[in-house]
């Protein structure tokens, strides 16, 4: 995928600054894989049982579309990170702040971009996602090369993850979270 601003509509957005706001701490479900879960529990010392939950389709606003669903014996579910006890938030925001930004997934490091691609993987379009508000400024400077890392990082930990989801489904449906866990070796 080329890494030029050159032809992309909404290049505007390279000029994005975050300004805190926490809405996408706050007011979203993270879904998360393997690779997440591992880097979350290295950084933190935390196994993942600790961070983790499974989501029913009810919990999304469109459903869960597009995203890993997991056949337990609960019913199907996505995995996602946990919310703190008394908030709608993150279990990792804290202070009005990621309180593990450095191993944060990599969901949270491709957002608020979405990205369209021709048929040449060149960028074609850039927006930012409209799933939560997002009070940005354009006052900043971004490098598309560092979001495309990302965004093909996002792809190929998704691929991997959707993988070992669908391997899951097809030998132990109806386990429990616990024994997902193990199988995803978290």
């Amino acid at each position: 995928m080329s890494d030029t601003a050159s032809n992309m509509r909404g290049s505007k957005f390279l000029r994005f600054r975050c300004t805190h706001c926490g809405n996408c701490c706050t007011d979203t479900i993270v879904p998360v894989t393997h690779h997440d879960l591992k880097r979350l529990s290295k950084g933190t010392g935390l196994k993942a049982e600790r961070f983790c939950a499974f989501y029913k389709a009810d919990d999304f606003d469109d459903g869960g579309e597009g995203l890993g669903w997991v056949e337990l014996a609960e019913g199907r579910r996505v995995l996602g990170l946990k919310k703190q006890d008394k908030a709608d938030a993150c279990f990792f925001f804290k202070d009005e702040r990621c309180s593990v930004y450095e191993h944060r997934p990599i969901t949270c490091r491709v957002y608020p971009f979405q990205l369209d691609f021709n048929r040449q993987g060149q960028v074609t379009r850039m927006s930012i996602n409209d799933a939560v508000e997002c009070p940005y400024e354009l006052d900043s400077s971004q490098k598309l090369a560092e979001i495309l890392k990302n965004w093909n990082a996002d792809d190929r930990q998704d691929d991997a993850y959707f993988r070992k989801v669908e391997a899951w489904n097809r030998r132990h449906k109806g386990g429990t979270a616990e024994e997902f866990l193990r199988f995803l070796g978290v």
